[in-house]
């Protein structure tokens, strides 16, 4: 009995495929994600999360030594956070400084979490 071949001989030329399967019984599935939905939803909780911290250190903005810069920093992470590939360590970075100087106030503490847990979600990350 002879061997039939399995494999894939390609000789010149290219392939372009978004699947291949060689050998004997090989199957294969292609599971697609609408994930364009999410993103715009995810995109609109950061927005609010944005709108929400902003309007906390507006409102407790005589528990804050430093607004200007906090606003600067909230700016930041919103610009950050809109372009097409931002940039994780940017935001995780610019997070943390964000938390260090406004958590001590309570009522921004948390709105600053919220904006923390949509843009891990957005990023796909764990809780930063």
């Amino acid at each position: 009995m002879s061997k039939g071949n399995e494999g894939i001989n390609i000789s010149g030329g290219s392939i372009n495929a978004s699947q291949i399967v060689v050998g004997r019984d090989a199957r294969s599935t292609q599971t697609t994600y609408n994930i364009t939905g999410q993103q715009h939803a995810i995109a609109n909780e950061v927005a609010a999360a944005i709108a929400d911290l902003l309007a906390a250190v507006e409102d407790h903005s005589d528990k804050i030594s430093n607004k200007e810069e906090a606003v600067q920093v909230i700016q930041r992470v919103a610009e950050e956070s809109q372009k097409e590939n931002p940039d994780k360590f940017t935001l995780k970075g610019l997070l943390s400084a964000l938390k260090e100087s406004l958590g001590s106030v309570v009522e921004i503490g948390e709105k600053g979490n919220l904006l923390q847990k949509v843009i891990a979600a957005m990023m796909g990350l764990p809780y930063l």
